[in-house]
């Protein structure tokens, strides 16, 4: 049995971290988002969101000087870059394409994938 899609997301979105102990921190946000689309960057397109995710990562209200403490990188492709090796060498039969990933407001990861891909 495949392991829950949501746990694989958060250890691929921890690549993106200095240290595991920012793994509840508000940085984690952003980082979702990013191993969601590397994820699909694998499974689906290699350019999937291309262009439109750094838009998108800009509008978490996290100031700079926190990206800098706790994140790997300041730039956001080598973080994105990083998740999608860690998913190629880490998940590579797992050829899922998420079509949702959020947080609820409960705090809990919420993922969803198109059930044709599984």
């Amino acid at each position: 049995m495949n392991r829950k899609l949501s746990d694989m997301l958060i250890e691929i979105a921890m690549q993106g971290l200095k240290s595991p102990k920012y793994g509840h921190s508000e940085v984690m946000h952003p980082l979702m988002l990013i191993s969601h689309i590397a994820w699909n960057r694998v499974t689906k397109s290699a350019d999937y969101m291309e262009g439109r995710y750094l838009g998108e990562v800009a509008k978490f209200p996290i100031p700079k000087s926190k990206f800098r403490k706790e994140l790997v990188s300041e730039d956001w492709e080598e973080i994105l870059a990083r998740m999608v090796e860690y998913k190629q060498a880490r998940f590579p039969d797992d050829n899922r394409v998420i079509t949702f990933c959020a947080f609820t407001p409960w705090g809990s990861l919420r993922v969803e994938w198109d059930p044709s891909t599984e």
